[in-house]
Parts: structure tokens; sequence; C-alpha cells
């Protein structure tokens, strides 16, 4: 295993001799995800309302929410994915909660951005402009990208399902 492997599994305590019992692995897992999703959820949330009701303060706040919720999420996806499983791959993206946390997650960054930056420049509108369309290019790059390496991957498996069938054929 590697090390980051080891060391997700030690901050997840997955050698413990609870993890055992199947059923109480599969009971904790899913108490688990619906810890994670609660988190998410909260900290999504939260980041959307602090700019805005708590000013500086709530902006700063938000930045520290939503890195912790960025750290979280890109481990559950990393160690997921270093044990063979690509949400990426096996999941539709496309789903009305995909869509309502990444509406919160941009509500507060946008809050905070606005906050924090284009409070301290002053009102220079060409600036928010600027800001608004690098956002819109940035998550429009991002859409594409997850796309296309989705559409890479279901290609490169049909490719291996058909190489795999090939071979079958040949030895049958």
């Amino acid at each position: 295993m590697s090390t980051f492997t080891n060391a997700m599994r030690y901050v997840g305590d997955l050698d413990d001799e609870f993890y055992d019992d199947e059923r109480q692995r599969d009971v904790w897992n899913e108490a688990s995800a619906i810890g994670f999703q609660i988190f998410v959820w909260a900290s999504l949330i939260a980041g959307a309302v602090l700019p805005w009701v708590a000013g500086r303060t709530g902006s700063w706040m938000t930045v520290g929410l939503l890195v912790v919720y960025l750290t979280g999420a890109f481990s559950v996806m990393a160690y997921a994915r270093s044990r063979g499983v690509d949400m990426y791959t096996t999941q539709k993206l496309g789903r009305p909660r995909i869509y309502a946390a990444a509406g919160l997650y941009l509500i507060g960054a946008c809050g905070a951005i606005g906050t924090l930056v284009v409070g301290q420049i002053g009102n220079r509108p060409y600036f928010a402009v600027s800001m608004l369309a690098g956002g819109v290019l940035g998550l429009a790059g991002a859409v594409v990208g997850v796309s296309r390496k989705q559409r890479l991957e279901h290609k490169a498996k049909a490719h291996a399902e058909q190489a795999e069938l090939a071979e079958l054929q040949k030895e049958g």
C-alpha cells in the first residue's frame, strides 16, 4: 500500500478490531457517510451565509470552512481512487444535489471574495466583472475537463472489454 493509503487507514482507524465484524463495519460506514454529508452540507450552508451576515469576519470563516471542506472531500475521493473506485467514472455528476452543493459553494466563495478582495480594491466595476468572467470561464473549463476525462475513461474501459472479449473468443 502507498504511504497515502496507509496514512488514511491510520486516520480512519481502519485496522481496529471493530471492523472485523462485517455488519458493524457496514453500519459504521453508512453512519460515517451520513456524518460526512451532514458536515458537507452544514459547511456549505454556513459558508454561503457567513459573508453576507457577518461581513469581513464571516468571509474569513467561510474561507476556512471551504478549505476544510475541500480537504475532506478531496481526501475521500483520493482514498477511494487509490482503492480502485473513481467517483467521476462511476456516478452521474449532473444531479440536483451536485448542482445545489456547487451553487452553495459558489455563493460562499463569491461572497468571501467580494468582501475580502473587491471590497479592498474599492468600487471598480470592471474588476468585479473581470473576476466574474474568470470564475465562469474557470468553472466551464472544469466542467469540460471532467466531462472529457469521463468520456476518455469510458472509452478506455470499453476498449479493454472488447480486447478481453476478443482474447476469450481466440481461446474458445
